[in-house]
């Protein structure tokens, strides 16, 4: 685990000086440009491997490795990748669904350790879920979507952003606005329902009364359509499943299924005059 994390180290402070992402437009180009990224790739594909159950077991086992430092080497991984993945490196498919799988088992896994982060490596994580959420492929913007999603609802239970929040107050508003804009409100959220849906009822509940002003100021941009836009985000908000989801911090199975259908409706009727002609 030494190695690993010596590697990991020494790779993240040689390149996060040494290399810049430079646009190509050439398909020859941009093959042999995501090839020189290759080794970041490994790394990814390392830290995946670290985490599976199977070598979990084994190190339990076998080797007498305690799984808590699993869990540092991987978080550390995490945090010395997390610089490199601009949105020019995340265009490049492969290296793209993997950063998407590591990220995606993080949040699931130590969602807590996650929202420590220090505030810069947070915004790079955040951004990046931000710029996934809206992938062309499915499996990107749901990982993207579910991370979101995973980040609120541990605030709800442990304010675990708190920090983040003091010194940035707009992030779950920012959050919110760019969900309704660049994912519900765009003709892509049919493959993406369900994890957008259960992104945005967490980011309602972490605070109603901004979460109203965000709808606020998104219905504005529609003009004459406003106010079928504020009617339909009432049928959908119901003040007593925020409240549920707020104070414990998850939805649960009932309040799920209830959403999940008032969601369905919700994007139906919003795509039916917003999106579709």
């Amino acid at each position: 685990f030494s190695a690993s994390t010596s590697l990991l180290k020494s790779y993240s402070e040689h390149h996060c000086k040494s290399r810049a992402i430079v646009k190509t437009s050439n398909s020859v180009e941009d093959f042999e440009e995501e090839q020189s990224y290759n080794d970041v790739l490994c790394a990814i594909q390392l830290l995946i491997q670290l985490g599976t159950k199977d070598f979990i077991d084994l190190c339990n086992t076998s080797k007498g490795v305690d799984s808590n430092q699993i869990t540092d080497v991987i978080f550390f991984g995490l945090q010395q990748i997390l610089p490199l993945m601009t949105q020019g490196l995340l265009r490049f498919p492969k290296l793209c669904t993997h950063y998407f799988t590591l990220v995606g088992f993080m949040v699931e896994t130590y969602p807590k350790n996650l929202c420590s982060l220090p505030l810069e490596l947070f915004d790079s994580l955040l951004d990046s879920l931000l710029f996934g959420m809206s992938h062309s492929d499915s499996l990107v913007s749901k990982s993207s979507l579910h991370g979101l999603a995973g980040l609120a609802q541990e605030h709800l239970k442990t304010h675990s952003l708190s920090n983040h929040l003091s010194a940035k107050p707009n992030i779950i508003e920012n959050c919110t606005r760019r969900l309704l804009l660049e994912v519900i409100f765009q003709p892509i959220i049919w493959d993406r329902v369900e994890p957008a849906g259960m992104a945005l009822l967490p980011l309602a509940a972490i605070d109603v009364h901004k979460f109203v002003e965000v709808i606020n100021a998104v219905s504005q941009q529609y003009g004459q359509k406003q106010k079928r836009l504020h009617c339909a985000f009432e049928e959908l908000i119901k003040p007593d499943i925020l409240a549920n989801v707020s104070k414990e911090g998850r939805e649960g199975r009932v309040v799920r299924v209830q959403f999940k259908n008032d969601f369905d409706a919700f994007v139906r009727n919003v795509q039916a005059f917003l999106v579709m002609r």
